[in-house]
């Protein structure tokens, strides 16, 4: 089978890197991400399994909808500090490194 439909939505893909200085673990786990586009606010969490001996893929995937920006995009990192990353592009991965500010 092959999906030949188009696609109309918009997408990020985010990686979180933490800063252990800041008590914050390397791949982040226990982040917490919103990203607010119009009057959507989305949740997610990055967790590192669902269930017994499982792992999941340490990325978080956003679906924007029809929506062609990012409003706000917030992490609330294990540590505890809070910030706010600037999204200057959708449909592509961006890496958000703890301290830096700008998602890249």
């Amino acid at each position: 089978m092959r999906n030949v439909s188009e696609s109309k939505n918009n997408w990020l893909a985010l990686k979180l890197v933490g800063d252990t200085t800041k008590k914050t673990p390397k791949d982040a786990l226990g982040a917490t991400v919103f990203v607010t586009t119009g009057k959507l606010r989305q949740r997610f969490d990055l967790t590192s399994g669902a269930s017994s001996a499982s792992q999941n893929e340490q990325t978080i995937y956003v679906g924007l909808g029809g929506e062609t920006k990012v409003d706000a995009l917030d992490v609330i990192w294990p540590g505890g500090q809070s910030e706010k990353f600037a999204v200057g592009k959708i449909n592509a991965r961006l890496t958000i490194k703890q301290g830096d500010g700008t998602a890249k």
